[in-house]
């Protein structure tokens, strides 16, 4: 079996492959109820009686690449123009064979910095000009679920058949993941991951990798009734791109509200949410297609809509 890689986000998955050992006895079936008591984890965007809508992992740090990468242009311009410069003027002046190291040292400062200056173009698209977020939305009255994918397709796969394990992400954390299969039961087709990443403990239930789930999954079998409280904060980029505050809170959330903590990251995660901002500016809104809306109505007299108009009144000041 040949296999290939379906990308997501900052990495891809590898697909047309027989289901792992682990992937298996980390079966997360969804009728079956957690230890975990279900929480939201800052990523919502919409939840109601008919759908919800998370965001993808990777907004959580949306912006570090292209903060890390933002200056790296200034050396490589920097050392492209110091190639011609050194021809234009250190050329002249010198003797026939110091000319032609000149001219020789003169090229290869501008390849070198033409070379870096391609290599951050490259690393750049992971964050810029693509989507802003990539969501993914579980509709209860169709049993479906709608993953958006980086590259702007949408993913549409039956709840019931939606294959849910644990993935092993690298530096000891992990994710939980999606996987449709083929009618074998054995063979992965294609991979979604849902909204959060942590450490593994399997002896303790109440972090993030299992909350986060079991808040997925108590809304797709027992309805948002018991979830609709805890919500009282969406991430406001249904219609449009967040602003830099919204931003900056998003990260600044990523280290809980430790002042010694945010103190101590500040001005890291500072620059972080100026790559952050030119990120999401150089990027557009995903948009679902019409037949994802079609069926994803929302009643007008649903008494478990929460989104950015829809929430405690604090909260709307909080993150406007």
């Amino acid at each position: 079996m040949a296999k290939s890689y379906r990308k997501g986000g900052l990495y891809a998955f590898k697909v047309n492959r027989p289901l792992s050992a682990d992937e298996i006895s980390d079966h997360l079936p969804q009728k079956e109820p957690s230890r975990s008591a279900p929480w939201f984890q800052l990523t919502v965007i919409r939840m109601n009686s008919t759908f919800l809508e998370c965001v993808d992992m990777i907004y959580a740090w949306r912006g570090a690449v292209t903060a890390v990468v933002t200056p790296g242009f200034y050396i490589a311009f920097g050392i492209m123009i110091m190639g011609p410069s050194i021809i234009i003027n250190d050329y002249p002046t010198l003797n026939p064979e110091k000319q032609t190291e000149a001219l020789i040292a003169g090229i290869y400062l501008f390849l070198i910095g033409l070379a870096l200056t391609a290599f951050l173009i490259w690393a750049l698209r992971f964050e810029c000009f693509k989507y802003t977020h990539y969501p993914t939305r579980f509709n209860r009255k169709t049993r479906m679920v709608h993953y958006f994918r980086p590259n702007g397709t949408v993913l549409s796969v039956p709840w019931d058949k939606v294959y849910f394990t644990l993935m092993y992400h690298g530096l000891d954390y992990w994710e939980v993941v999606g996987h449709v299969l083929s009618d074998d039961g054995k063979t992965v087709l294609d991979t979604f991951p849902l909204s959060t990443r942590d450490i593994r403990d399997d002896g303790d239930p109440n972090t993030t990798l299992y909350q986060h789930w079991e808040f997925v999954r108590r809304y797709m079998e027992e309805g948002p009734q018991e979830l609709y409280e805890q919500v009282a904060v969406v991430l406001p980029i249904h219609e449009r791109k967040e602003s830099y505050i919204i931003g900056w809170k998003r990260l600044f959330a990523n280290f809980g509200t430790n002042p010694l903590v945010v103190a101590l990251v500040f001005p890291v995660i500072f620059c972080v949410t100026l790559g952050r901002w030119l990120a999401m500016r150089t990027c557009k809104l995903p948009r679902w297609p019409q037949e994802v809306e079609a069926q994803s109505k929302i009643e007008p007299d649903d008494p478990y809509i929460r989104d950015e108009r829809h929430l405690p009144g604090i909260q709307r000041v909080e993150w406007d």
